[in-house]
């Protein structure tokens, strides 16, 4: 065997070496040169062989993993990474982004800066027409209408809060005689031709503008033309013109046919942006009817439009907002009175008002006194004292 022979060279190489030492190097050895250098490399060989063996089992000794071990190879594995300098870029590979996340984003950016603008030219234009000044003075001067001046200002206040809108606004008020009608239309007239261009404020008196039934074809078309006008100058100032139209029920059917066309949907865009308010006395049956039986005009909206309709389709466009007036109870009528005789520099003795609101004539109901013609012959008392 090459572990027996080894050792037999390795002690026939020291026996010769012994030999010549004792011959004092004068014979040659047996060994050739070759075998001599084969035997060293093994030696070097089996040297290295033992020290790594002893390192190995010194390592197992000491309770530490097997180099070979399943767990000591998946800890490499798990530790090995490639390591760069520090002066080295790295290029990572880039992930896939979606492309639906900027739209997003920029699609809330979007509506935010809408809305915003929405609310600020709601504010700008709610302070442009000052309609809380208007409420104000229609509470303090109007009698007896809380229910229909709140109807009035949110519909004004909902219309007038933007520029742009699909159909013109028609506010349709309606009442018996003596209610306020054309004081409230007075009213109005004051306060807008304060707040916008005098010239895009309108109000127009059938009595006065078209007293004559036989002249409606030129009633109809000198109206066409003044409201086309008004609005074209409105257009260009980029503001709501108002019509405030007086004693509607006078107007001839053809002046109604005008008025029904400028209501319709299907308009030039500067004829959608239009305010139209018209004061009447057509429907005062059916109102005095409800409030009687009921105290109230709630709910009396769909009784008067049937009423209205038969009368003429101006009243059933989608644009016409109807607005019931109240009777006015004693009360109210007493006010009327004070602010009369105030105006007209008489003390107002409240014993003497109580006795001219006695002197008209009243309906009884539920226990409460409304007066049949409001406050129409107020003037004409005060006036004969």
């Amino acid at each position: 065997m090459v572990g027996c022979e080894g050792i037999s060279m390795d002690a026939q190489v020291e026996k010769d070496r012994g030999d010549e030492e004792k011959e004092g190097g004068s014979s040659v050895s047996i060994l050739s040169p070759q075998l001599k250098a084969m035997m060293r490399i093994k030696k070097k060989y089996l040297k290295r062989s033992n020290s790594v063996r002893s390192s190995t089992n010194s390592v197992v000794s000491d309770g530490s993993l097997h180099p070979k071990s399943p767990q000591t190879s998946k800890s490499k594995r798990r530790k090995s990474r490639v390591l760069f300098p520090n002066d080295t870029l790295i290029f990572k590979p880039k992930k896939e982004r979606s492309g639906v996340n900027p739209f997003l984003l920029l699609f809330i950016v979007i509506v935010f800066i809408q809305v915003y603008n929405a609310i600020e030219n709601l504010d700008d234009h709610v302070l442009k027409y000052d309609l809380e000044s208007l409420e104000r003075s229609l509470h303090s001067e109007v009698f007896g209408q809380p229910e229909a001046l709140e109807e009035l200002m949110n519909h004004l206040n909902d219309y007038l809060s933007t520029y742009a809108h699909q159909q013109p606004l028609a506010l349709s008020l309606h009442g018996a005689s003596g209610v306020g009608k054309s004081h409230l239309g007075r009213l109005l007239t004051r306060h807008f031709r304060s707040v916008v261009d005098d010239k895009l404020v309108v109000h127009y008196l059938s009595k006065h503008h078209c007293p004559l039934q036989d002249a409606a074809q030129h009633c109809a078309s000198k109206l066409a033309q003044r409201i086309s006008e008004v609005v074209t100058r409105a257009e260009e100032e980029e503001q709501i013109p108002f019509f405030i139209l007086d004693e509607v029920e006078l107007m001839p059917p053809l002046l109604l046919d005008i008025l029904q066309a400028f209501l319709k949907s299907n308009q030039t865009n500067e004829f959608l942006n239009v305010v139209y308010v018209f004061l009447s006395s057509l429907g005062q049956r059916e109102i005095t009817a409800h409030v009687l039986q009921n105290a109230s005009t709630a709910g009396a909206h769909e009784r008067l439009r049937e009423a209205l309709s038969l009368i003429h389709p101006l009243w059933t466009e989608p644009a016409v907002e109807l607005i019931p007036l109240s009777l006015l109870e004693r009360e109210h009528v007493i006010q009327c009175f004070l602010e009369e005789m105030t105006l007209e520099g008489f003390y107002p003795d409240l014993s003497h008002v109580e006795r001219l609101a006695d002197e008209l004539a009243y309906h009884t109901a539920a226990g409460k006194q409304y007066a049949k013609t409001g406050c129409k012959q107020v003037v004409g008392k005060v006036n004969q004292l």
